[in-house]
């Protein structure tokens, strides 16, 4: 009893300090308020850390690699009468190769580029799988250019000989306009006392290339965008996210023959995805103002396309906080899905969503093709596979791309091209 008479305000106030520390932390965390974002970061870092030092001592392509949530390896699923005729042109882990294969619909490899991206300028890299192919464009004669992530653009041939590299950073999806130019996001550069900010901060770009030469022809630079079209306030509150407010993932021309359909834009508009700001903007070809923005309904998407109904589709992904697929989540809101969004009106509907018949959730990666028969080809990277469904939603076609008995590796690209593209096959390389 004494004891608590001599000591008890002193527990009382520590104990308070205790739980107003641990409030604190905890509406900071929920409000993203600093140290939370240096914390996350830390934390982040960490974990990328540890993904390198497994690749280094392990000898694995650990950050690439994930354990399977399916049975069986390539084709698995396949109903010819119901599927949309071509060939799969991939791109992503194979075997301890990261590169290009080309599939027939019954799975059959006709061809594999004699490239591995794990082997392109390795003085820039952390250890020997710190590579990455985050965007892929395969020409009807063989030619691939490709985004070495982070790093550059280049161009190879049939033979996987390199034609070009640019020398400006770039990520993520590529986009061919009408006159051939290669659009691609490009990457961060730091801005310092900028109108519309009072710190430090890097904001994504995006520019057009030379498809012979990889030079840069134009350069669009989106924080002058913002301020010119005084719309800075889209991107006011992602200021803890100081190193990368966009996280632009696709650079979406449109080409003359589906302008037509969007008479509230005009060929040369181009759309771009925010990952971390979760919108949709159109800005203008020529100005670079913009012209159309969306949010909402999106959550972390990927690969936005123009179609020719005059609709915008794209994947939204729907992570949320660390869930991931190989964990047999679903995540906190039941799955990805491929939106259809109307830039007339900003209505929304769904083209395909997971449900109890085929689990779909790709968080962080992937993309999706609508083919000419209605079906859609779904890239689900994080699980390291590709499958194709109907407009009812069953699935025709599916590959499965095994790492091992318990792993698969992500397949970051999968574009289904015309049977010609088979002959492809039958290069002969030196």
């Amino acid at each position: 009893m004494n004891w608590i008479k001599r000591h008890g305000f002193s527990v009382v106030r520590r104990v308070a300090v205790l739980f107003l520390a641990f409030v604190t932390g905890l509406l900071l965390g929920v409000l993203l308020l600093p140290p939370a974002p240096q914390l996350q970061y830390v934390l982040d870092t960490i974990r990328e850390i540890r993904i390198y030092a497994t690749s280094f001592l392990r000898n694995t392509p650990k950050q690439h690699i994930r354990p399977r949530t399916h049975e069986g390896d390539g084709v698995v699923t396949a109903v010819p009468e119901r599927m949309a005729p071509g060939v799969t042109f991939m791109s992503g882990l194979f075997g301890n190769t990261l590169g290009f294969r080309l599939y027939a619909a019954d799975g059959e490899l006709l061809y594999e580029w004699p490239i591995n991206f794990f082997t392109i300028a390795p003085e820039e890299m952390k250890h020997k799988f710190h590579a990455l192919i985050h965007g892929a464009h395969l020409y009807e004669n063989g030619d691939i250019v490709a985004n070495l992530d982070g790093r550059s653009l280049v161009r190879f041939d049939v033979c996987g000989r390199i034609l070009w590299r640019s020398d400006r950073k770039s990520h993520h999806s590529i986009d061919i306009d009408d006159d051939g130019r290669i659009w691609t996001p490009t990457a961060g550069q730091e801005y310092v006392g900028v109108s519309s900010a009072d710190t430090r901060f890097r904001f994504d770009g995006v520019a057009a290339f030379d498809p012979d030469t990889g030079a840069k022809l134009v350069d669009i630079d989106l924080v002058d965008s913002l301020l010119q079209s005084d719309m800075v306030g889209l991107v006011q509150t992602n200021y803890n996210r100081r190193e990368d407010i966009m996280h632009l993932n696709d650079a979406d021309v449109l080409d003359s023959e589906l302008a037509p359909a969007f008479p509230m834009f005009e060929a040369g508009d181009i759309m771009l995805s925010s990952r971390n700001l979760f919108q949709l903007w159109v800005i203008d070809g020529d100005s670079h103002d913009l012209k159309w923005h969306f949010a909402g309904p999106l959550i972390g998407q990927h690969d936005a396309d123009f179609r020719p109904d005059g609709t915008i589709s794209v994947l939204d992904n729907r992570p949320k906080g660390d869930t991931l697929a190989f964990q047999g989540e679903n995540g906190a809101h039941e799955g990805s899905r491929i939106l259809s969004i109307d830039p007339a009106d900003d209505s929304t509907h769904v083209l395909y969503q997971s449900d109890e018949h085929n689990w779909f959730y790709t968080p962080f990666r992937g993309k999706h093709q609508i083919l000419r028969n209605g079906n859609i080809l779904i890239v689900e990277t994080d699980v390291g596979r590709v499958f194709e469904v109907t407009p009812d939603g069953e699935v025709v076609w599916s590959f499965i791309n095994g790492w091992d008995d318990t792993r698969v590796g992500w397949v970051m690209g999968a574009t289904r091209h015309p049977e010609s593209y088979a002959r492809i096959g039958e290069t002969e390389c030196d």
